[in-house]
């Protein structure tokens, strides 16, 4: 077994050299390398870092920060059997926070989100930047091993930052406002994200 320095040092290198070939391809990366590289390591364990709100309703929310993109994308390469420099491992690895709901057994076929914002406590709306499906790939296939509800995000709402502290996730649906609250224990947990 591999001691915590020495995976920490291959981990590391492995991320120097798909930082080395990622420069100038995408958006900087909110993570230092060495953030980066802990949360890879992470994610090897197929933990993340990501909030996961369980629906007092229809939904379930789940929000992603540079940090479980990270590791969730590190236990998808590890569940895939590829390496952290694949090219798949450069293209997934991506910036910025994600919002996305999943159904739960108990939503309603009619229901729909029209669209996401972020509250922080006494703070004004954060509104996001982009919608988009996504499909998390690492390779050319499906990322198996992966939790359903990480590997399709049916509306994705994507934005730059997320503020510090407690906040609220707003649903605009077409049955109206739903709000769930995110504090502080629930930014702290790590996961799992691989089936199993």
């Amino acid at each position: 077994m591999l001691s915590r320095n020495l995976l920490s040092a291959l981990v590391i290198g492995s991320f120097s050299v798909l930082t080395a070939a990622l420069h100038g391809s995408q958006t900087p990366s909110s993570l230092t390398q060495e953030e980066t590289a802990y949360w890879l390591a992470v994610g090897q364990r197929c933990q993340a870092p990501l909030i996961r709100l369980p629906g007092r309703g229809a939904f379930d929310i789940y929000i992603e920060s540079p940090a479980a993109r990270a590791a969730i994308v590190a236990a998808t390469a590890t569940m895939m059997h590829q390496s952290l420099d694949a090219p798949g491992v450069k293209t997934a690895l991506q910036d910025g926070y994600r919002v996305w709901v999943a159904f739960t057994p108990s939503s309603p076929t009619n229901m729909a989100v029209r669209r996401i914002t972020i509250r922080p406590r006494g703070g004004k709306v954060v509104q996001p930047v982009e919608v988009r499906r996504e499909r998390l790939v690492v390779g050319t296939a499906p990322s198996h091993g992966i939790i359903e509800t990480l590997r399709f995000r049916f509306q994705e709402f994507v934005f730059p930052t997320l503020p510090s502290g407690e906040l609220e996730v707003v649903l605009d649906t077409n049955a109206g406002m739903q709000r769930y609250r995110v504090t502080a224990q629930a930014r702290s947990l790590l996961i799992r994200v691989c089936n199993g």
